[in-house]
């Protein structure tokens, strides 16, 4: 049987991304995101229903994201789910689901008109 785990994205950074090292030196950046879904009510309004995600990057990937990666800037996202679970200070089970990202492309706002540039972890 074949599986498949594989997110694609279009939407907005929400906040600059966030990098740091893991204890073995490994760059990671956290990158808020959020992608919406919009359709018409029975009046004919725009309705519009925003859908958070949290980006992780590592290595290289992770340091292009900490240098070009802006709040507000529209990114083409490709990665995979994974969920992470753990406990909080309080002792209670919890979970976190991140996209994981394989590779992305910044795009520019409709002022700019072209594609900035694009990154991968395995280019």
């Amino acid at each position: 049987m074949f599986n498949v785990n594989r997110v694609t994205l279009l939407g907005n950074v929400t906040r600059d991304p966030e990098v740091r090292a893991t204890k073995t030196g490994v760059a990671v950046s956290s990158i808020g995101f959020a992608t919406n879904r919009a359709w018409r009510d029975t009046e004919g309004k725009l309705e519009r229903e925003p859908e958070y995600h949290s980006l992780v990057c590592f290595g290289p990937l992770a340091e292009f994201a900490g240098k070009r990666v802006k709040k507000g800037v529209p990114l083409y996202v490709e990665g995979r789910l994974h969920t992470s679970h753990f406990e909080t200070k309080k002792g209670t089970p919890a979970s976190r689901t991140e996209i994981l990202v394989d590779r992305f492309v910044l795009l520019s706002s409709k002022k700019k008109g072209n594609v900035e540039a694009a990154a991968s972890e395995e280019e």
